[in-house]
């Protein structure tokens, strides 16, 4: 037990502040999101804006918890948009506490890795699903193994007892297939349950911790967790540590018996009684999960800080960054109140820039720390136009999917909340009178009541939003006849692109480069 002991607290600090390569099933991880969402969709980040910012890759780098409750929580806050400053404080201070306090924080992991990683990720279904298989009649089922053992016994006095026997099972085999269909797929989450529980009253236990709220709350329910666990007890053996003769053996006695059937209705009947309780005990754990898992990450990051929210729409940040990029280039704004029109280069920076804004605006309201050394913001929805891709395969013309994204934006903004929108390309799929008149109209009135953020290659229209929108733009650098990027975000309009100037570095031939030139004089 010692050496079990010291060897996972050996891996527990070798792996501190550094992230985890593990395989993730995102599907089973966002199901707990996907249960407790409700019907306001303001709540929560959306599934467009979710994929256009690159979210389920930041999950990944911020997740090094131990347990899937963990991931699921983690998942599912990273999505909730949080009004309450408060909590995001104590959210912080609990990320800091258990950085600074390593004794504490190494006694509740050692606990949490009791809980299986994998399993525990099907415990959430169990504590949400109001409709799970039930039969309140269950006790019958103990009558029918009952006289099966019994007659078995008295086949040994009379031989008609065999046949009475074999009816019975037969019984019994019927019954075990009719409801093995219905409640198998649970048993996974029951048999994880258990092990929840039992950490559960083991880090109530943890001398001097009662000061963090998610352990009072443990310690506080602590008499009705041991009594739930003594009610649910083990649905079922742990077949990948048997042998293949007694895992057979076990299915024979499941089938004859009714033992796993009847040991899941009666665990059914006391979980849909406490699934409240349950769940609030799951949410504590998997809290502390998360919270040492941010605290891990947070000791790797080079820089972050909590934000500023300010009542006023003003945006400033000061060496903001994204978390994605190794060495990522920081930029800076102050009180930027308009809404911004960003022109430029080809892959000069423009997207990632708004991609940086919507991430840091969403980690401000979620986890409460930002990827920079300020960052002062207005408490705004985010909702972006980036990714097209997923669209083009249904068969939709990039216009025609950013129409319909712009339409649902033009929607949202009739209400009384305010919303960031972040707008790449945009109407990049029409021709260029088209473009230009449509874009206008649609970036004023977005505008007009909440914040844009929107990249474009058409210069003219920093002209025709020049009064509404203010104007930044990212350019080439050119050194020693070299060419490259500095994405450093400049102020003001921008005058050409780089088109032509890439046409040259990757050696196309002189006389297309050279036209090329020449059809832009004249189009000038």
């Amino acid at each position: 037990m010692l050496f079990n002991k010291n060897k996972n607290l050996y891996n527990l600090r070798k792996v501190w502040g550094k992230q985890t390569d593990k395989k993730r099933d995102l599907n089973l991880i966002s199901s707990y999101h996907r249960l407790l969402a409700n019907k306001n969709p303001d709540d929560f980040v959306d599934k467009k804006t979710w994929e256009d910012l690159n979210f389920d890759s930041i999950f990944s780098k911020l997740d090094r918890n131990l347990t899937g409750i963990g991931q699921q929580y983690l998942y599912h806050l990273l999505h909730r948009y949080e009004s309450n400053e408060s909590l995001l404080k104590k959210r912080y201070e609990l990320y800091v506490a258990f950085k600074d306090n390593s004794d504490l924080r190494e006694k509740i992991q050692l606990e949490l890795l009791k809980i299986d990683e994998n399993s525990s990720l099907y415990i959430a279904q169990l504590l949400l699903d109001k409709n799970l298989p039930n039969f309140k009649y269950y006790s019958l089922f103990y009558l029918f193994a009952f006289a099966s053992i019994l007659s078995l016994f008295l086949i040994q006095f009379n031989g008609i007892f065999l046949f009475i026997t074999i009816g019975i099972l037969l019984i019994n085999l019927i019954i075990h297939k009719i409801n093995s269909s219905k409640i198998y797929s649970y048993f996974t989450g029951f048999s994880s349950l258990n092990s929840l529980l039992k950490a559960a009253i083991n880090i109530s236990q943890i001398k001097n911790a009662g000061s963090i709220d998610e352990i009072q709350n443990l310690i506080e329910k602590k008499i009705i967790i041991k009594s739930l666990k003594k009610k649910l007890g083990y649905l079922v053996i742990d077949k990948q540590y048997q042998n293949e003769l007694m895992i057979a053996l076990i299915e024979y006695l499941n089938m004859f018996l009714l033992f796993d059937i009847i040991a899941y209705y009666r665990s059914v009947n006391v979980l849909l009684k406490n699934q409240n309780e349950i769940h609030d005990v799951m949410k504590s754990v998997a809290a502390l999960d998360y919270a040492i898992s941010i605290a891990s990450f947070l000791t790797e990051m080079k820089s972050h800080s909590t934000p500023l929210f300010t009542d006023s729409a003003k945006i400033s940040f000061e060496k903001l960054y994204h978390p994605l990029i190794e060495d990522a280039v920081t930029n800076s704004l102050q009180n930027i109140s308009q809404s911004v029109l960003i022109t430029g280069s080809n892959m000069a920076g423009k997207t990632t820039f708004i991609k940086t804004i919507g991430i840091n605006f969403i980690m401000a309201q979620t986890l409460y720390f930002v990827f920079a050394n300020e960052f002062t913001i207005p408490k705004y929805v985010v909702k972006t136009s980036i990714r097209r891709n997923d669209e083009l395969e249904e068969g939709k013309s990039y216009f025609f999917v950013e129409i319909e994204t712009l339409k649902k934006f033009i929607d949202l903004s009739q209400g009384k909340k305010k919303y960031l929108y972040l707008i790449d390309e945009i109407f990049r799929g029409t021709n260029t009178v088209e473009r230009l008149a449509s874009s206008t109209a649609v970036l004023k009135y977005l505008a007009a009541s909440h914040k844009v953020f929107v990249t474009t290659h058409d210069i003219e229209l920093q002209d025709l939003l020049c009064s509404t929108f203010k104007m930044f733009h990212f350019s080439e650098q050119v050194e020693d006849g070299k060419y490259f990027f500095d994405y450093r975000l400049q102020h003001g309009v921008c005058s050409s692109g780089n088109a032509i100037k890439l046409l040259e570095i990757m050696n196309y031939p002189q006389s297309i480069t050279n036209e090329a030139k020449q059809i832009v004089k004249k189009i000038k």
